[in-house]
């Protein structure tokens, strides 16, 4: 039977499995079995994400969750910019607890269930400081904050909350954070672009 496409990313797209799970396809082939295990062990420590079925090959069949994402109830005004910040820096401590980072900890990786918040997409997630993981984190929302998108102020409202509700300081990781972005293959010419200026204004908000 054919599977029914419910969604799609950058780098992978998400079909419809049946019995409450989805089957997650990455298009580049690559091998889902790594981001399996870290879910696996990011559940093992209590951390909310999605429960992993199996991987094959570039198959990962999980859990389906229900709710809008934290970025979708941002937008829609369900969820202030500043809950929303404040929520974004809860997830990245609670993490941080673990030896993994996630590395695109953003707004539309945040799933709201009635259960509580969930993190997703975690292809990109290895072992590494947290402060890297929060300045890209932090990065991310400067994006979109200097974007011409309509949530751009709110964007910008939940970077300022963001950086005052983490522990330490993300300034000394801008830099490797910019560079890191950067590398990514998937940004547009005006994504990449905008890079360095998303790095200035974390610089300017927390200093």
């Amino acid at each position: 039977m054919r599977k029914s496409l419910i969604g799609t990313g950058r780098s992978a797209d998400v079909y419809e499995a049946g019995d409450g799970r989805v089957l997650r396809r990455y298009r580049d082939g690559g091998d889902a079995a790594p981001e399996a295990r870290i879910m696996r062990e990011l559940a093992a420590h209590g951390y909310p994400v999605p429960a992993v079925a199996r991987a094959e090959g570039p198959d990962l069949l999980m859990e389906r969750l229900t709710g809008p994402t934290l970025l979708d109830a941002a937008v829609t005004g369900t969820v202030t910019p500043e809950a929303a910040g404040a929520l974004l820096a809860d997830l990245l401590v609670r993490l941080h607890a673990t030896p993994w980072i996630h590395l695109d900890l953003h707004p539309g990786n945040v799933v709201l269930t009635p259960a509580g918040p969930v993190v997703i997409d975690w292809r990109t997630a290895r072992q590494g400081p947290a402060g890297l993981d929060r300045a890209m984190s932090a990065l991310l929302l400067a994006e979109a904050a200097l974007s011409p998108a309509p949530y751009a102020p709110g964007a910008h409202t939940a970077l300022t909350t963001l950086l005052t509700h983490l522990p330490t300081p993300v300034t000394p990781y801008v830099a490797q954070a910019t560079a890191l972005r950067s590398q990514d293959p998937h940004l547009s010419k005006a994504e990449r672009a905008s890079i360095p200026a998303a790095g200035e204004l974390i610089v300017t908000l927390a200093g």
